[in-house]
C-alpha cells in the first residue's frame, strides 16, 4: 500500500483550492462586466488612447511626430465605419486622424474639455462611444479623441483580458504560490517533532530497555497519540521485564536442584542406569544454562564507546573450548590477525562465539575440525565441516527452540538465538551460508570501532589446537 506524505497531501489540497479560487475570482470578473459592458467599453476608449499616445513623439525642434505600427493602424483602416481617432498638438492643430467623420465635428471639438472625458453620442442612428484624454508628450500637452461605434475587431475582449490579468494573475496567483509555499515549510517544521519521534521508535530494540518516545514541541493533534504510544510501550517493558526475570529466575533455581540429583545418581544408582540418567541430566543443564544465556541476551545493552578485541576474544574463547573439542576428537583452529577493535561487549562477543563454536563441534564429523576467523572488516565467522544448513531452514534457525530437522536434533534450540539477540544488541549482522569446500559457515558483521583496525598485526599463522 502506497502512503502519501502529510505535506504532499495538503500542498495537493491547497493547489485545488487555489485552482478553485482561481475559477470563482474569474466567473466574478466576467459576470461583473457582463453586466456591466458600458464600463468595459469605457475602459478600451482609454486603452486605445493609450495605445496612440505610444506611437507619438518629438523631433529635435519639439514637432509632434506620430508613428503608429502597421497593427495599430490597421483597426482604422479596415473598419472605417466602427472607429475612429483624432490627436491634437498644444496649439490644437490636428497631427493625426482617421475616420473623422464617424462623428460629428461638433462632437470632436466637445471632446477637447476636460483632461478625461467621455460621452455617448448618436450620430447617422448609431450610438458613438467618444473619449479623449489630455496627456504630455516631450514636456507639451497632447489631446487625443478616440471613437467607437461597433467594435468588430473585439478590442474590448483585450480590456476584459487585462482585467483578468490584474485580478487574477497579479492579485492572486502570487499569494496562491505564497500560500502553498508557506504550507510546506509550516508543515515541515510542525512534522519535525513527529519524524524524531519516529525515528526514535525505529531505534528502540528488544535487546535494550524500552525507550519512550520524545514529546517535545508535538503539535496538541500528535500529542494524544504518542502518549498512548509511550503508555503502550510501558505496559509492554513492564511485560517484557517479567518475562525476562522469570526465565532468569527459573534457570537459576534450577541449578542447584540438577547439580544434586547429578551427585545422587552417582552416588545410588548402579553404573550402567547412572551413565543414562546422567547423560539426561547433563542435558537438562545445558538447557538451564542456555535459558539464563538467553535472558542475559535479551537485558544487554551496548555502551555506544565500548570497544572489544575481537582477535583476541577469538583466541581466548578457542583456547577455552579447545579440551572440549579434544575429548569430542575434533581439532579447532583460528585463523585472523593479532587484533582488530570493534564497537562491543567482550564478555556478550565472547558468549557468542562459544555458542556458535559449541554447534560447530556437535555437527562437524570426528577427526575434522572448526575453523574460527576474524577478518579485518570486523567479521567473525565459524566454519564447521558437517552435513551443511538447509537452505529451508535458515529463516527460522534464529528462533527459539527451533532445532531443525529430526535428524538435527539434540541441542536446546537456543545457541543461534542467544547469538542473534546478541549481535542486535551490537547493531551486527548474522548470516549462515554454506561453505566453499563443505559444510556451514556462521558470519557475524561488527562494526570497526572509529575506523581503527590493525591487519598488518597478523600472527605467525593459523593457531590449530587438537
Amino acid at each position: 500500500m502506497k502512503h502519501t506524505s502529510l505535506v504532499t497531501a495538503l500542498t495537493r489540497r491547497l493547489v485545488v483550492v487555489g485552482a478553485l479560487l482561481t475559477l470563482l475570482n474569474v466567473a466574478f470578473v466576467t459576470a461583473y462586466y457582463s453586466w456591466d459592458m458600458d464600463d468595459l467599453r469605457r475602459q478600451n476608449v482609454f486603452r486605445q488612447i493609450d495605445r496612440l499616445a505610444g506611437a507619438l513623439s518629438r523631433d529635435t525642434v519639439g514637432a509632434l511626430r506620430f508613428g503608429p505600427s502597421g497593427r495599430l493602424i490597421d483597426d482604422y483602416r479596415i473598419y472605417p465605419e466602427a472607429y475612429a481617432y483624432r490627436i491634437l498638438d498644444h496649439n490644437g492643430v490636428v497631427v493625426s486622424e482617421s475616420n473623422a467623420d464617424l462623428v460629428p465635428t461638433v462632437s470632436w471639438a466637445t471632446a477637447e474639455g476636460p483632461d478625461t472625458w467621455s460621452s455617448t453620442i448618436e450620430h447617422r442612428g448609431r450610438t458613438v462611444l467618444l473619449g479623449s484624454r489630455h496627456l504630455d508628450i516631450g514636456g507639451l500637452p497632447v489631446r487625443i479623441a478616440f471613437a467607437s461605434a461597433s467594435d468588430p475587431s473585439s478590442l474590448v475582449l483585450f480590456v476584459f483580458f487585462d482585467e483578468l490579468f490584474v485580478h487574477v494573475v497579479v492579485a492572486l496567483l502570487p499569494f496562491a504560490l505564497c500560500l502553498v509555499i508557506v504550507n510546506v515549510v509550516t508543515v515541515r517544521q510542525s512534522m519535525r517533532p513527529l519524524v524524531q519521534a519516529a525515528e526514535a521508535a525505529r531505534h528502540t530494540g528488544h535487546a535494550a530497555t524500552i525507550t519512550r518516545l520524545p514529546t517535545a514541541d508535538l503539535p496538541r493533534e500528535v500529542l494524544d497519540l504518542v502518549d498512548a504510544i509511550n503508555d503502550a510501550l510501558g505496559r509492554l517493558e513492564t511485560a517484557l521485564e517479567a518475562e525476562r526475570a522469570f526465565t532468569a529466575e527459573a534457570a537459576h533455581a534450577l541449578r542447584t536442584p540438577l547439580s544434586i540429583l547429578a551427585a545422587r545418581v552417582d552416588e545410588h544408582l548402579p553404573s550402567p542406569v547412572a551413565q543414562a540418567v546422567r547423560d539426561d541430566v547433563s542435558s537438562l543443564k545445558r538447557l538451564v544454562e542456555q535459558m539464563l544465556s538467553a535472558a542475559q541476551a535479551d537485558t544487554l545493552v551496548l555502551n555506544p564507546d565500548q570497544r572489544c578485541d575481537l582477535a583476541n576474544v577469538a583466541r581466548s574463547v578457542v583456547g577455552d573450548m579447545a579440551p572440549i573439542a579434544i575429548g569430542l576428537q575434533r581439532q579447532l583452529a583460528y585463523e585472523g590477525p593479532a587484533t582488530i577493535l570493534v564497537n562491543g561487549d567482550t564478555d556478550a562477543v565472547a558468549h557468542a562465539l562459544r555458542n556458535l563454536i559449541d554447534n560447530g563441534l556437535r555437527f562437524t564429523p570426528p577427526g575434522t575440525e572448526v575453523i574460527v576467523r576474524v577478518t579485518g572488516d570486523g567479521t567473525l565467522a565459524v566454519h564447521d565441516f558437517g552435513p551443511g544448513f538447509p537452505a529451508e531452514d535458515r529463516k527460522m534457525a534464529f528462533k527459539r527452540f527451533w532445532r531443525g530437522s529430526p535428524s538435527e536434533r539434540g541441542g536446546t534450540g537456543l545457541g543461534l538465538s542467544i547469538v542473534k539477540r546478541i549481535a542486535d544488541a551490537h547493531g551486527a549482522a548474522v548470516h549462515i551460508e554454506d561453505a566453499a569446500n563443505g559444510g556451514t559457515k556462521v558470519t557475524i558483521s561488527f562494526k570497526i570501532a572509529d575506523g581503527l583496525h590493525d591487519n598488518n598485526q597478523l600472527g605467525s599463522g593459523p593457531i590449530n589446537l587438537s
